[in-house]
């Protein structure tokens, strides 16, 4: 009988045990949100047990979530602690979407409940997912700086609520890059979604296009997302060798660039898509891109990648002037293409001049540079060609000067200015070509010299050209890309520091500063004085007068920048160093530098000024650092936040979307 009942007491404990095992423990997320939950009850003198009492509904409120998941039970409670009756005020109309709304926005949303229920209601509607509060969340601080603006509320909420789940997806993710996804929803989102497993190209992707302005729509970003769309893997390199001025290249050659393959590195590609930009547009005209590329392709196989990227013309005297053209640039640098087109418009004597560079190299660079202008000069030049350089550059008086000038190991800034003035003289080279237009080529045999030093006119088309860049107040290159180009070269060149490119650089780049207001006055009359009497380059002195008297300032400006250009190697070398550059610059630095080159590509760029906003009757300015660069702005777009990236993207893009007075509706 003992045994029976220890048995039978064995087998109920036993079942009591098991029992106990099978039951499903408590969450801890749902222990917390009971002990929150029963914490802000007793807060509120609401037993957690009881029925609801009469206090605005807030006990309610918490009875009715108390069998919710956890997460909500949490907000719950929160909600009551924080905005009691009006809380329950906003889930008797809208229920748990209008708790969610409130949490997200916090006094914002309890505003636009009170203020203007119909937005307070958009919202809640687009509260179909954690997304669209996980955006809302982010934006919480700019919806507060809009409160007063009640056109930009309006705008915002309406395409807030317009958008699809993917793109809402992609703006919590992203909550930098909402002010795109408005702009451009199905584009921006599709982008974001190619390129959702490689951080790195996303991260660079959104960069580019924090760039492109908003102020007058989506035309300019749907320009750079077609870039992507066609040539995106090629664009994103482009952009990280080249900064936005690759990225414009692409978009603007970017069949060019593919069709040229490995011919070329695309370093080089770009940086001579980039100096030769105007004549890449007319071959476009008239040519399919393969045959475009396969003159790049010709120009990489001579050799002469550096000499077609140093000049905006290199790239036209090859194509145009065939084999004497790629002589020409190899005998004379990329200087030739310039003496050529800048100085010579007729056909024939740019042949001439052509078929001179190739036999003569620096000397008949010199000698047309110097002489381009004269009448008797162009004479003699059409008639005799390339042979009628080495006499007329032996009987100049300028070489001889020069060279002693140049045996010097060290010259001081002075004596480089000399040289220019001396330039500018050459009565002896006068009377030659007068000679050779009187009586002939053969009456100037004898001053003929085999012996004639080579190395002497090495540095004779420098200074003349210096001084050509004094008389006539303009930098040596021209064309569409003059200014802008030369600009961004200084600005390189200044951040690399000349220092490091050459001695006594950077203290050459000072001294222009102080020396060159007084030396050209100087220079300029003497050389004017001595152009007179040499009745061929009167013109030229008249051009003389002219530039003196607009002021030296100017021409002291554009020749520090030519000597800045020039120091560094020239265009080509300088614009290879441009990665170097990239990181220090600044954003406003940054996108000036590129601004013309993406304007042609149809992109325009932000300016990158404070934002102003008015909150409470006092003004809230927000600025990028000044010394914040390219780094700066690609952390904004990818970080968790939203900093003042992103305020400044979604103010473009309202501006943008405000009715037009004239109109009376959106623009």
């Amino acid at each position: 009988m003992k045994r029976t009942i220890a048995a039978v007491v064995f087998l109920a404990s036993l079942g009591v045990l098991i029992k106990l095992a099978a039951r499903t423990p408590v969450p801890a997320q749902g222990r917390d949100a009971d002990a929150k939950l029963a914490a802000v009850a007793a807060r509120l003198s609401v037993p957690t047990g009881a029925p609801a009492r009469t206090d605005g509904g807030t006990a309610s409120l918490l009875t009715r979530y108390r069998t919710a998941s956890p997460k909500v039970r949490e907000m719950v409670a929160r909600l009551a602690e924080r905005f009691g009756r009006n809380a329950a005020a906003i889930d008797r109309t809208d229920g748990e979407c209008g708790l969610v709304l409130l949490d997200r926005l916090d006094m914002e949303a309890l505003f636009l409940y009170e203020k203007y229920p119909a937005e307070f209601h958009q919202l809640r509607d687009a509260l179909g997912a954690d997304a669209a509060a996980d955006v809302l969340l982010h934006w919480r601080e700019y919806f507060g700086l809009k409160r007063g603006d009640e056109t930009d509320r309006a705008i915002l909420i309406a395409e807030l609520a317009s958008l699809s789940p993917s793109q809402r997806r992609a703006a919590s993710k992203y909550p930098s890059a909402l002010p795109l996804i408005l702009a451009e929803p199905q584009g921006v989102a599709e982008l974001i979604d190619r390129l959702r497993d490689d951080r790195a190209a996303l991260g660079d992707a959104l960069t580019i296009l924090s760039f492109i302005s908003l102020d007058h729509g989506a035309a300019d970003l749907r320009s750079a997302l077609r870039t992507f769309e066609h040539f995106g893997p090629l664009a994103i390199e482009a952009f990280r060798r080249q900064g936005l001025e690759g990225f414009a290249l692409v978009s603007l050659y970017g069949p060019v660039l593919e069709a040229l393959g490995d011919a070329m590195p695309m370093d080089q590609a770009l940086v001579v898509a980039w100096v030769n930009a105007g004549y890449l547009d007319e071959l476009l005209q008239t040519n399919r891109p393969e045959t475009v590329a396969g003159h790049l392709r010709h120009v990489a196989a001579a050799g002469l990648t550096e000499a077609v990227g140093g000049s905006t013309r290199g790239l036209r005297l090859v194509v145009e002037q065939g084999e004497a053209g790629a002589q020409a640039l190899r005998m004379a640098g990329p200087d030739a293409a310039d003496v050529v087109y800048d100085d010579f418009v007729d056909a024939t004597l740019r042949r001439q001049a052509t078929l001179a560079l190739g036999a003569h190299g620096p000397m008949a660079l010199a000698m047309l540079d110097k002489y381009a202008e004269d009448a008797d000069f162009r004479v003699v030049l059409r008639h005799h060609g390339a042979a009628a350089i080495p006499p007329i550059a032996q009987a100049d008086a300028g070489p001889q000067t020069i060279a002693l000038l140049q045996s010097k190991g060290r010259r001081t800034f002075r004596e480089s200015l000399a040289l220019s003035a001396l330039s500018m003289a050459g009565e002896n080279g006068q009377a030659t070509i007068r000679t050779i237009r009187q009586d002939g080529l053969e009456r100037v045999a004898q001053l003929g010299d085999s012996s004639l030093a080579y190395y002497q006119f090495l540095p004779l088309y420098d200074v003349i050209h210096l001084g050509n860049v004094l008389r006539q107040g303009y930098a040596p290159t021209s064309g569409e890309m003059t200014w802008a180009l030369v600009d961004g070269c200084f600005v390189v060149a200044d951040v690399l520091s000349l220092s490091a490119l050459q001695p006594e650089g950077a203290a050459a780049a000072e001294a222009i500063r102080a020396e060159v207001k007084g030396a050209v006055r100087q220079g300029v009359r003497s050389a004017g004085r001595e152009l007179v009497e040499s009745g061929g380059e009167a013109a030229a002195a008249r051009g003389i007068e002219r530039t003196a008297a607009g002021g030296t300032a100017t021409v002291t400006e554009r020749l520090a920048r030519w000597w800045a250009v020039r120091s560094a190697g020239g265009i080509y070398q300088v614009l290879r160093r441009l990665p170097e550059a990239l990181p220090r610059l600044s954003l406003t630095q940054f996108a000036e530098m590129a601004r013309p080159l993406c304007t042609r590509a149809r992109m325009r760029l932000s300016t990158w000024g404070p934002v102003r906003f008015l909150k409470g009757g006092a003004e809230v300015v927000m600025r990028v650092p000044p010394q914040r660069g390219l780094k700066y702005l690609s952390a904004q777009m990818l970080q968790a936040g939203v900093g003042v990236v992103g305020f400044q993207k979604m103010e473009e893009h309202l501006r943008s979307r405000r009715p037009h007075p004239a109109r009376g509706g959106h623009e």
